[in-house]
């Protein structure tokens, strides 16, 4: 089961973004549905692969899922930020991100070597847009309390997360040659479990609050 959390935390926040559409079709936040659905199912096939065939079609869903996560996270922050210098660093990042993953899918799909540092730049490079939107938000909002927004929520997922993510596949090498392990699970293999819960928790909170304001508002 514990092999399986980070997918049982994705269907988790992938029902609660069923419960809620009706609220959040109106808005930008309708595209977490499908979304949600395909991380879901994508990363059912990954780990279901894996763990009964250690098939080689992993390495492409994962290149469709990163790929997929830039795209995604990247026009929500789009969407939620009103800075337009802001929003034009954001659309160099979706774009070069989308490229990179592609050259990666096409051309070193034989490996986790090219995937992983993708990964690991994209990934920290989210995680400063994530902060980059909670810094601007409160510095040109000081009248709305920044727990009661969605976006701030869905910030707190993805700096964590993929910060997180970032630091942990840097330091693979490091955490594989001195055998760190916590509550018997390999660190490399842990952190992106927790960091899973935090994330899809994130997102839950953030489509639940949407709905509340969309409640109020109309």
């Amino acid at each position: 089961m514990k092999d399986y959390l980070h997918n049982i935390c994705e269907l988790i926040a992938l029902i609660v973004a069923i419960i809620y559409y009706p609220h959040l079709k109106k808005s930008f936040m309708k595209w977490f549905l499908p979304f949600l659905a395909f991380i879901f199912i994508g990363e059912l096939i990954a780990s279901y692969k894996y763990y009964h065939d250690r098939s080689w079609l992993n390495i492409y869903i994962y290149y469709l899922i990163g790929m997929a996560e830039s795209v995604f996270y990247g026009y929500i922050f789009y969407q939620l930020n009103s800075r337009r210098s802001y929003k034009k660093k954001i659309l160099y990042f979706i774009a070069i991100s989308t490229i990179a993953y592609f050259i990666g899918l096409f051309f070193f799909a034989t490996g986790y070597t090219y995937f992983i540092l993708t990964l690991i730049i994209s990934g920290f490079f989210l995680s400063l847009i994530a902060l980059g939107y909670t810094y601007t938000k409160f510095v040109d909002d000081d009248e709305t309390l920044m727990i009661t927004e969605s976006g701030f929520w869905i910030a707190v997922g993805v700096s964590i997360f993929f910060s997180g993510i970032s630091i942990v596949l840097a330091l693979h090498d490091f955490i594989v040659r001195n055998n760190l392990i916590l509550f018997g699970v390999k660190l490399y293999n842990l952190v992106p479990r927790v960091l899973c819960i935090i994330l899809y928790a994130s997102i839950s909170i953030a489509i639940i609050l949407c709905k509340k304001k969309n409640k109020i508002s109309s």
